[in-house]
């Protein structure tokens, strides 16, 4: 048993080191002024529970969806529309309110955060909190089946689900840094959650085609570098214009 347990503790190492390799990243990116790290720490253990929380709500609301459909959707989303969406409403529109909902409730409102750029940091942070459950439950019972195709699952989750998560919620916190200069920050949030769902759509999307579809996969490599430079451009513009620089 206590063999067994190790193991298995093992491979929740392992899935949760992607994550945290990608949170180290970016968080080398402010070190001029870093966040508390019992901050950083609640947001990430926030995108955890925001994980769980979703699998419960997407469960329920795919279920309904099924049953309002007069069976069109089925298990495997034959159709095109079916599958858009499905992940559209259920999968894309829940996970990122979800992490956004994590930071709400956690970080947002506390004297810490009083930069713009802490609203990409904490994002993106519950945001790998997220990604390492779903590494969790996907690659845990493939490294109890086949190490190496663990490994392998992990590793390509690591530049791409992973990276996706990341990269949505940063485009969020994108949105929630800028309205803390906007008169209407519940309508600015609301649509940097609506743009994150829809890339988050387009990533899944190119992943259920990519085996029938040969130009999926470059158009998926495409999406994730546009995200990945318009991310990185605006955290970079959010540093230099962080007040706390001209102190």
């Amino acid at each position: 048993m206590a063999a067994l347990i190790s193991t298995y503790a093992g491979y929740v190492l392992l899935s949760f080191l992607p994550p945290v390799l990608w949170l180290l990243f970016y968080l080398r990116e402010d070190r001029k002024h870093p966040e508390p790290k019992q901050l950083l720490f609640a947001a990430f253990l926030g995108g955890v529970a925001a994980a769980l929380v979703s699998i419960i709500v997407e469960f329920v609301l795919i279920g309904d969806i099924r049953k309002a459909s007069g069976g069109i959707l089925t298990d495997s989303l034959p159709s095109i529309f079916g599958s858009i969406f499905a992940i559209f409403l259920v999968i894309a529109v829940v996970e990122e309110y979800a992490k956004y909902a994590a930071i709400k409730i956690l970080i947002i409102g506390r004297k810490e955060f009083d930069e713009p750029i802490d609203a990409m940091i904490y994002m993106m942070t519950s945001a790998l909190g997220f990604a390492a459950i779903e590494n969790a439950l996907f690659s845990i019972p493939v490294f109890g089946a086949d190490f190496s195709s663990g490994v392998a699952l992990t590793a390509n989750r690591f530049i791409g689900a992973n990276l996706l998560h990341a990269l949505s919620s940063g485009v969020v916190g994108y949105f929630l840094a800028h309205s803390f200069f906007a008169p209407h920050r519940k309508h600015f949030v609301a649509l940097g959650v609506g743009i994150a769902a829809i890339l988050h759509t387009f990533f899944n999307y190119f992943i259920i085609i990519r085996e029938t579809t040969p130009q999926a996969l470059n158009m998926l490599i495409f999406l994730l570098f546009v995200m990945a430079f318009a991310v990185f451009v605006e955290f970079e513009r959010l540093k230099r214009d962080n007040p706390a620089d001209e102190e």
